[in-house]
C-alpha cells in the first residue's frame, strides 16, 4: 500500500532531494561545507496564535545549509511540514539566525516564506463570526524560533515553534497557521 502524500508533498520530494545533493556554496569557518538534517513531529495548528481550526500531527523535514558569509552569519534552510489529515501542508525556505549559544544550548530565530496548499478563501460569514478564514494568498511570510540542546556533536534535539501569516502585511483573509513540536537534528 502506498501512502498518499499531501498535494504539496508530492512536489516537494524533488525539491528536497535536489537540496540534499546540490553543492553548497557557503562554508563553515574551518572551510568545511556542512549541512544539517532536521526531522520532527509537529502539532498542527497549535501554538501561541492558533485558532485550532485544523488538526493533526505533521511530519517536518528540513535541510539547513552552512552559514552565509554575511553579517550575523544567517543559515539558509529549506523544508516542508506535511499534514496527512487533509489540512494545510507547506513548503518553506528562509534564513535562521543564531541568537544565543553555549556549549550545550542554542536558540535560533527563523525568517522566510512558505508556500501552502490550504484554502485561499472560505465562507465570509464563518470568517466574520468564528475567525475561520482562508489564507488569502498562496505564499505567506513565515517566522519561528527554536530552542535546542546538543546531546553530542552529532545529535541535537529541539523545541520548534513556527507561524505562517500575513497579518499587517497584506489585507484580506488571514487564517494563519501555527506549529509546535520537537525535532532531531544531525549534521552530515
Amino acid at each position: 500500500m502506498i501512502l498518499a502524500l499531501p498535494r504539496i508533498g508530492r512536489r516537494l520530494g524533488l525539491l528536497i532531494t535536489v537540496g540534499f545533493i546540490a553543492p553548497v556554496q557557503a562554508t563553515e569557518p574551518d572551510g568545511n561545507s556542512q549541512r544539517t538534517l532536521a526531522i520532527g513531529v509537529i502539532a498542527h495548528d497549535r501554538g501561541f496564535a492558533s485558532d485550532h481550526h485544523e488538526d493533526g500531527v505533521d511530519l517536518n523535514l528540513e535541510m539547513q545549509f552552512a552559514p552565509l558569509d554575511l553579517p550575523g552569519s544567517p543559515r539558509p534552510h529549506l523544508g516542508a511540514t506535511l499534514n496527512f489529515q487533509g489540512d494545510t501542508s507547506m513548503a518553506y525556505a528562509g534564513l535562521g539566525f543564531r541568537v544565543r549559544e553555549t556549549s550545550r544550548w542554542l536558540a535560533d530565530l527563523h525568517l522566510g516564506a512558505a508556500l501552502h496548499d490550504g484554502p485561499l478563501h472560505k465562507d465570509p460569514a464563518g470568517c466574520a463570526l468564528y475567525s475561520d478564514c482562508g489564507y488569502g494568498v498562496r505564499v505567506l511570510p513565515r517566522f519561528g524560533f527554536e530552542i535546542a540542546y546538543r546531546l553530542s556533536p552529532d545529535a541535537t534535539v529541539s523545541l520548534l515553534y513556527d507561524h505562517m501569516s500575513h497579518k499587517w502585511i497584506i489585507s484580506g483573509e488571514n487564517e494563519g497557521l501555527d506549529h509546535i513540536g520537537v525535532r532531531y537534528l544531525r549534521p552530515f
